[in-house]
């Protein structure tokens, strides 16, 4: 072989080996490109030296077990469900680090799931994690008979609210004495006080119709209690705390973006 073919043989060589390099960068180039970018979300493993952990997490199954185990109730109270009770206070939880409750003490359980003629509301200090109140409670008119069933966020729909609201401030009404709520889930509860959904005292509500084992009255939809401690109850609540209104309504527990939302907060937030 002549020098001349020799300097040929070697540069087709050369050019082959390029052009299959060129060609293996081009498919990998076409093939990353089109892969799909995933974006995983690592929360912070602190905050000021503080462990953060999720709503979601045994930490806080661990904080709402402890809270049920800790209240302690008057004499002759019923029992709030645990499980009612860790919903209320993951929403409850997001409500006060997301700096939307005014006044945390306190937080109000209503039990929808219940018996009307059973006390199915309970009003918690969560200070001191006793239950200051345990009261009947009605359901609208077009909610239920003796349990509620039917669950509506529209105007004359004479049907209760689901979800987390909190208590605005007292005045005297139709009803006399009553405390405002602000619905905070929409296509749930947001249109509450438009509607006129409060909380306020009825005589269609007392110790003496359960005892005579008749139905509690029906409301237009509001959270209405006896006469008789409705005074003491509303003004106690009033000002910015958290009132969350439970039923296993699978729309509700599917939908619900504050029931179901979730942050990280430090583990000294889940102390009290």
């Amino acid at each position: 072989m002549s020098k001349s073919d020799l300097i040929v043989s070697r540069w087709s060589r050369y050019v082959r080996v390029a052009a299959k390099g060129l060609t293996y960068f081009f498919l990998l180039t076409i093939t990353t490109a089109f892969q799909p970018k995933i974006t995983v979300y690592h929360p912070p493993d602190s905050e000021d030296g503080k462990r953060l952990v999720s709503l979601y997490s045994d930490e806080f199954s661990n904080y709402t077990n402890r809270i049920h185990r800790q209240l302690t109730y008057p004499l002759g109270c019923d029992t709030l469900n645990g499980q009612v009770l860790a919903h209320a206070l993951r929403g409850y939880i997001y409500l006060k680090q997301t700096q939307q409750l005014t006044n945390p003490q306190y937080l109000t359980v209503i039990d929808f799931s219940q018996d009307c003629n059973d006390k199915r509301m309970w009003v918690i200090d969560l200070d001191t994690k006793h239950v200051v109140f345990n009261e009947w409670v009605a359901h609208g008119a077009r909610t239920g008979d003796r349990y509620a069933k039917y669950f509506s966020n529209r105007h004359s729909s004479k049907q209760s609210s689901l979800g987390f609201y909190t208590t605005g401030g007292l005045y005297q009404g139709r009803n006399k004495l009553s405390l405002k709520l602000n619905g905070l889930e929409k296509n749930f509860n947001q249109n509450a006080f438009a509607r006129g959904i409060v909380i306020h005292g009825a005589n269609y509500i007392s110790e003496a119709i359960v005892n005579r084992n008749e139905r509690i009255g029906r409301s237009f939809g509001c959270p209405a209690v006896r006469q008789e401690i409705n005074e003491i109850l509303v003004n106690t609540i009033q000002g910015g705390t958290c009132l969350f209104i439970w039923h296993p309504t699978p729309s509700y527990l599917e939908k619900s973006q504050l029931l179901n939302a979730n942050i990280y907060v430090t583990v000294d937030d889940l102390s009290s």
